[in-house]
């Protein structure tokens, strides 16, 4: 039997706050399966701080954990990943999904039809990012200025907090006509 518990929208911030990086038997979460529930749950939390709201599909079957359906009315699909902070201060981007079986290990590279946008949780910084699937989105995003003084090219992570408006809607997607 599964509990579940409505949290009001004013607490909701101070709830996903609360959430922690823990095992059952109290020490860090190292587990990948454990750190993408954690930014799932992080990030249904800063979407619904942010006005949108978020639904899971109903297969754990497809290219997206989410769909977002952004303040507009329009509806997105959202793959959610989980990235830790590097000693340089960004955050890097993996495009693609790996799992291993009895046969090793296994690499897929999402398509950019797949979905519509990244929203990547970062751990050190308590924040989710929003980066669009496109063919130029950023492999990296900086938190903190390079050493080099660099700021031409830096693909900056505050510009990537909340979503941006497209024309596209998940109407238009291949699962919808499937008879």
């Amino acid at each position: 039997m599964r509990l579940y518990a409505r949290i009001p929208n004013d607490d909701i911030g101070q709830f996903a706050g609360n959430l922690k990086l823990r095992s059952n038997c109290g020490g860090a979460m190292h587990h990948t399966k454990g750190k993408a529930d954690v930014g799932v749950a992080k990030t249904i939390a800063d979407l619904t701080v942010k006005g949108h709201v978020p639904c899971l599909p109903l297969s754990e079957h497809q290219p997206y954990d989410l769909v977002v359906v952004l303040k507009s009315g329009r509806a997105i699909k959202v793959q959610v990943k989980f990235a830790s902070l590097k000693k340089n201060g960004t955050i890097d981007v993996r495009f693609r999904s790996s799992w291993s079986d009895r046969n090793g290990t296994h690499v897929r590279h999402y398509g950019k039809d797949s979905f519509d946008y990244y929203a990547i949780y970062c751990p050190e910084k308590d924040t989710v990012l929003y980066v669009p699937n496109t063919e130029d989105c950023p492999k990296a995003l900086r938190f903190s200025s390079p050493r080099n003084n660099q700021s031409r090219l830096v693909k900056w992570a505050h510009d990537f907090a909340d979503l941006r408006e497209s024309s596209e809607t998940i109407c238009r997607t291949p699962e919808m006509v499937k008879t």
